[in-house]
C-alpha cells in the first residue's frame, strides 16, 4: 500500500475496463485520482466506490473527442489540485470489420478517440507537469495494444492507430524526459472487458479454446493485470523508467 502517494493522476476511460482498474488500483495505493470518462453514469459509480473504499477521487463526464471537454478535464483538475504528476490515457474504441467494409466514419472515430485524444490529453497536461523537474517522478502512460505490433484481422484502423500512439510515445521521451516526465506504453493482450466480443464474454468454452490457442499462460488477461503494470509504471519504483514498451499479454505475441 501507498506506492502512489502524493501522486495526482488523471486517468480517462474510468467508466470500465481497463481505465476503471487502473483509477482503483491508483487510489488505493494512494493517489488521488481525477477520473474521465464520455459515460456519466459509469464513470460517476467508479468515482463513487473510490470515494466509498476510502480513497479520493473526482468524475469529470467528457468526450475527448472535443477539445473543449479536453480542457474541461484540465481546468477540474487544475481548480482542485493546482497540477498533476500522473496521466494515464486508456480511453478508447475497437471496431473489428473486414477492411473493405470500414468506412470514413470508422477511421474517424478510432483517429479521435485513440490516437487525437491522447495527443490532446498530452498537450493539455504535460506543461503542467515539466514545471519543475520532477527527477522522473511524472509520468505519462498510454495504453495501447499488441494489435499495435503484432497483426490482427479485421482490427485494421484499430491496430494502425495503437501503433502511432506507441511510437509518438516514445518519440516524446526525447523532449520531455529531460524536462523530467517519463513517458511509456502498455501494450495489453487479449484481456476481457467491456470491447470484448459478447460471444467470448458468455462462452466458457470459445475462452478456452482462445486459452489454448493464443495466450500460453492458459488464461485471458483481466483489467487488473494492466493495472498493475501502470501502477508500477507511475510510481517511484520506475524512476528510471522512460521510452518503454511494455508487452502485457499472457504470451500471445509468443503464440504465431
Amino acid at each position: 500500500m501507498g506506492r502512489m502517494e502524493g501522486k495526482i493522476a488523471v486517468v480517462t476511460g474510468v467508466g470500465s475496463g481497463l481505465g476503471k482498474a487502473i483509477a482503483e488500483m491508483f487510489a488505493a495505493e494512494g493517489a488521488k485520482v481525477i477520473g474521465a470518462d464520455f459515460n456519466a453514469e459509469n464513470g460517476q459509480a467508479t468515482v463513487d466506490g473510490i470515494n466509498a473504499a476510502g480513497g479520493e477521487a473526482t468524475f469529470v463526464q467528457a468526450n475527448l473527442r472535443l477539445k473543449e471537454d479536453v480542457e474541461k478535464v484540465k481546468n477540474v483538475a487544475v481548480e482542485k489540485y493546482g497540477t498533476i504528476t500522473t496521466l494515464v490515457n486508456s480511453a478508447g474504441i475497437l471496431v473489428h470489420k473486414h477492411f473493405l467494409d470500414h468506412n470514413d466514419d470508422d477511421y474517424t472515430k478510432i483517429d479521435e478517440t485513440n490516437f487525437r485524444a491522447y495527443i490532446w490529453m498530452m498537450q493539455a497536461f504535460l506543461p503542467l507537469m515539466t514545471k519543475e523537474n520532477s527527477h522522473g517522478k511524472n509520468s505519462v502512460v498510454n495504453i495501447a495494444s499488441i494489435s499495435s505490433i503484432k497483426p490482427e484481422s479485421d482490427a485494421y484502423y484499430y491496430g494502425a492507430f495503437k501503433a502511432a500512439i506507441d511510437l509518438m510515445t516514445r518519440n516524446l521521451t526525447r523532449e520531455f524526459s529531460p524536462q523530467g516526465v517519463r513517458l511509456n506504453v502498455i501494450c495489453p493482450g487479449p484481456v476481457t472487458t467491456s470491447m470484448t466480443p459478447k460471444e467470448v464474454l458468455e462462452s466458457p468454452e470459445i475462452q478456452a479454446d482462445m486459452c489454448k490457442h493464443v495466450c500460453s499462460i492458459g488464461r485471458l488477461g483481466e483489467a487488473k493485470d494492466i493495472a498493475y503494470a501502470a501502477t508500477y509504471l507511475c510510481s517511484d519504483e520506475a524512476t528510471w523508467v522512460t521510452g518503454a514498451h511494455f508487452v502485457i499479454d499472457g504470451g500471445a505475441c509468443m503464440m504465431g
